[in-house]
């Protein structure tokens, strides 16, 4: 997969100047060239883990090596870290005297979840059933097809009549009809499995959560003490998300390394319609910017998504900074050996290219 995003790059972007200074801190080379290659970024998780893999990914042309919090634990993160780092040579399709080899911590965030049903059996929900969203703890592992738990406290005063709340990244369609005793009651759009602790995605609505979890806070202390490179701060929805961020990491830095350290740049994830809407205010806080489409196209209408991208991509190359475009990249290449023609002629790999993107995930 690697392999063929490098070789799109190399076609679209044309080779990489050689003998380019890039450290581990940044995508910018001291050289000042405009058109440096664009960059891949790729999850490690538990099958790539390992030190001989990791370094087969980075012989393939892998530049940073993402990190997903939400499941990662920290022996995990240690030994991706570690084996990262450790990875041999001059790497990738370029003849570079220097390689790109950065971790990036990518938080959870301020999700928002289902509970679990009981004995973990999955449910089927079916059109026009009804259905109860509570917010009652009683009921956190013990949801029903009837009754259904979600972590977000103040559901029933963010939410209104005909309002739509999505499950399993938009998979399930649920229309509000009331609103009684801080209950939510529904009725069920179309007919599909759901399955626990799966995301809860309020569309086109405020929502009142903190930029970081206490999970996301004990994460980023993680992150910083082993020197990650970057922070991917998820579902931000306004500068002061960004700075909030700011403040505890230079708090934390404080704690380990000396005034001079560098400190990781915090990635801001446009996930969401309040990301798009102050994309502006972002950017101009934030050390890089993440299109982190697949919340995105649950958030905002699926057709608005690649104007959304290229609007960013266009505005954060206009102000040099870098930015990332992410999911689903060549997806169909987990259960196939090539890519699809519009994969690689249309959207998800080429138009990231020609759009100039520093990284793509």
């Amino acid at each position: 997969m690697l392999r063929h995003l490098q070789r799109v790059a190399t076609t679209v972007c044309g080779p990489t100047i050689s003998k380019r200074s890039i450290t581990s801190r940044g995508f910018k080379n001291a050289e000042g060239h405009l058109f440096s290659m664009t960059k891949i970024v790729g999850t490690i998780g538990p099958v790539s883990e390992d030190a001989k893999t990791t370094q087969e990914l980075v012989d393939a042309g892998l530049k940073i090596a993402r990190i997903n919090f939400s499941h990662a634990t920290y022996e995990e993160a240690e030994l991706r870290t570690v084996n990262l780092r450790a990875a041999r040579g001059v790497h990738g399709a370029h003849g570079s005297d220097f390689n790109l080899r950065s971790v990036l911590l990518d938080t959870q965030g301020p999700e928002i979840r289902g509970g679990s049903f009981a004995d973990g059996n999955k449910v089927t929900l079916t059109k026009g059933d009804a259905i109860t969203i509570t917010t009652d703890e009683r009921f956190k592992k013990n949801s029903t097809k009837e009754l259904l738990y979600v972590t977000y406290a103040k559901l029933a005063e963010t939410v209104s009549t005909g309002s739509t709340i999505l499950l399993d990244d938009g998979l399930i369609s649920l229309t509000v009809e009331s609103i009684e005793n801080g209950q939510v009651h529904c009725r069920v759009e179309n007919t599909e499995v759901l399955g626990n602790r799966k995301g809860v995605n309020l569309p086109g609505l405020v929502v009142d959560l903190p930029a970081l979890t206490e999970k996301d806070k004990q994460d980023v202390e993680f992150g910083i003490k082993h020197d990650m490179d970057f922070i991917a701060v998820s579902f931000v929805r306004s500068a002061a998300d960004i700075e909030a961020v700011q403040s505890f990491v230079k708090a934390t830095m404080a704690k380990y390394w000396p005034a001079d350290h560098p400190s990781p740049k915090l990635i801001a994830k446009i996930e969401n319609h309040q990301g798009v809407t102050n994309f502006d205010e972002i950017l101009a806080v934030a050390d890089g910017i993440m299109v982190a489409r697949g919340d995105l196209g649950v958030e905002i209408p699926l057709a608005q998504v690649f104007t959304c991208q290229k609007m960013m991509v266009s505005k954060s190359n206009a102000v040099g900074k870098p930015v990332i475009v992410a999911t689903q990249m060549l997806d169909s290449m987990i259960r196939n050996p090539r890519p699809t023609r519009s994969e690689v002629v249309l959207t998800s790999i080429s138009s990231p290219f020609r759009n100039a993107c520093p990284s793509t995930c």
